[in-house]
């Protein structure tokens, strides 16, 4: 089987509320990459909380994901990884890593990572665009044990450094499928860019 595994226990330290929890198009940021995972080829979605838990939770749950506490949260993003990768299901071969604040992540981007580890069995994929390297990515299960480990605020970056030689990347091309929202000014930059994509007014949508 093939985890989704988002990543949502961050302090939102930049953004000052909790981003997740931001309404994007009515619902919140958080909906949309659980959406996306949902409708890819993905057979669980586990969702990591941490700060802002119940509330947190109370999204993953309205959209039919399963979630899992990080209590070292405060830590960094490392720590999520471990204790997302921990709670996966023994049969579990490999997992699409996922931040929750990554609105523009679509169905077939995630398909694209599970279609090159499966053709090439390489046990790390990462996402480039615009020449860089970053998440969405997948780890199969080779690299569990190791992922189980990490701790800090590397997340699974430092896997990918220390691995060279297992990494296929997966070329998504220009667009803004790897943004994130880390402050006020992103998130009204994301809103407007999803708005442009929709045709629709980002004035109504709410803070």
């Amino acid at each position: 089987m093939i985890a989704a595994l988002v990543l949502a226990a961050g302090r939102a330290m930049r953004m000052g509320s909790p981003k997740l929890l931001a309404l994007l198009d009515g619902r919140p940021l958080l909906h949309w990459v659980i959406a996306a995972a949902r409708a890819a080829r993905c057979d669980e979605v586990v969702v990591v909380v941490g700060a802002q838990a119940d509330d947190v939770a109370a999204v993953a749950a309205q959209a039919d994901a399963r979630t899992v506490l990080n209590a070292r949260y405060r830590e960094g993003m490392g720590t999520s990884l471990a204790v997302g990768i921990a709670a996966l299901p023994a049969d579990c071969d490999a997992a699409v890593v996922l931040l929750g604040d990554q609105p523009f992540v679509t169905p077939a981007m995630i398909d694209a990572l599970i279609d090159a580890y499966r053709t090439t069995r390489r046990p790390l994929v990462a996402t480039r665009s615009g020449g860089v390297r970053g998440t969405p990515a997948l780890l199969g299960r080779a690299m569990f044990d190791e992922a189980k480990q990490l701790g800090g605020d590397t997340g699974g970056r430092v896997l990918f450094q220390r691995h060279p030689d297992l990494v296929t990347d997966v070329d998504l091309g220009p667009g803004p499928a790897m943004d994130d929202v880390d402050t006020p000014d992103d998130l009204e930059r994301v809103r407007r860019a999803w708005a442009e994509r929709r045709g629709r007014d980002p004035a109504g949508q709410d803070s």
